[in-house]
């Protein structure tokens, strides 16, 4: 089944990483305008299909502002959605959280993403 016949299925509740687990690497790069910072293919076509950009650059200019998360070479970012709005947290991998944000409002479909941030690029699990 094809990705974009997954995306019919897609609701509140589901996770977006057990869809787009089919990337597996990435044969371009993303530079994102405002940081420096790139991203993979995808994470594009996250952003694009669930038009979701917003999403990084709040990731991305947090990560490149923040001095607590610029200075972790790994980090692991959840978009979850709480009963309003979502919650976009930041670990670092070994279970210690280092940033967490209240969304009150996003048009975002699914019900979480996970996506990591390693040497200054971000991508899907299923990338690395």
């Amino acid at each position: 089944m094809s990705l974009f016949n997954l995306f019919s299925q897609v609701n509140i509740s589901t996770d977006l990483n057990t869809i787009l687990n089919e990337f597996t690497g990435s044969q371009c790069i993303y530079r994102h305008p405002l940081t420096k910072l790139v991203y993979t293919e995808g994470v594009q076509f996250l952003a694009e299909k669930f038009s979701c950009y917003w999403l990084l650059d709040r990731i991305l200019i947090e990560a490149r502002l923040n001095r607590n998360l610029s200075r972790e070479e790994f980090q692991v970012w959840i978009l979850s959605r709480k009963e309003q709005g979502f919650q976009l947290s930041c670990a670092d991998g070994n279970g210690r959280d280092l940033f967490s944000q209240s969304i009150p409002y996003s048009d975002f479909t699914a019900g979480k993403v996970t996506l990591w941030l390693t040497d200054g690029v971000l991508l899907l699990p299923s990338e690395y």
